[in-house]
């Protein structure tokens, strides 16, 4: 599994378990900022991944 498609799945997961936790817990319960944090965390690494797909490759300028 690729590294953008396991952030993907992480990212879905930790969705789904940020959701059931605020059902259960206040939203700013230590559970939920916890697992509201991962998410971003795990966001921000897919966000940056997917700016580094569109970059065009460097190419050496000679002077």
């Amino acid at each position: 599994m690729n590294v953008e498609l396991k952030l993907l799945t992480e990212i879905e997961e930790c969705r789904k378990e940020m959701n059931r936790l605020a059902k259960r817990y206040s939203l700013t319960s230590k559970h939920v900022v916890y697992v509201s944090s991962k998410l971003d965390y795990l966001l921000n690494e897919y966000e940056t991944i997917k700016q580094k797909d569109q970059q065009p490759p460097f190419r050496k300028v000679s002077c």
